[in-house]
């Protein structure tokens, strides 16, 4: 059984297709950072935090569905995307046990090839 995803877990700053939306994914964006606990999404798409939205993560080898819940959001123009000032942070609501171990296998990787 995986542990539970903790905010102060490694972020991944790797970009990552996403869809999310209130009961199915349908708008588009990418991460701007992810952890085991949620994900920083870039995009000029936003809902209010508090929001409940269906997330679907798109990795190269594997695709996950799952709810997130949005605790900030941040408006603006389509020129502050790359930035990372455009966007939200999402939550995840009980992601999958397969997710959870995927991100915590990159992290590791991902620090590996850093130190």
């Amino acid at each position: 059984m995986a542990q539970r995803p903790k905010q102060g877990d490694k972020r991944l700053r790797k970009r990552i297709e996403i869809r999310f939306g209130q009961g199915e994914p349908k708008y588009p964006g990418y991460s701007g950072n992810i952890s085991t606990a949620g994900i920083m999404v870039r995009t000029t798409r936003v809902f209010p935090p508090g929001t409940i939205l269906a997330v679907q993560l798109k990795f190269p080898d594997a695709a996950f569905t799952l709810d997130a819940v949005v605790m900030w959001a941040r408006q603006g123009d389509i020129q502050w995307l790359q930035t990372g000032r455009v966007g939200m942070g999402l939550m995840f609501v009980d992601p999958p046990p397969e997710l959870i171990e995927l991100l915590r296998e990159r992290a590791a990787a991902s620090a590996l090839h850093q130190g």
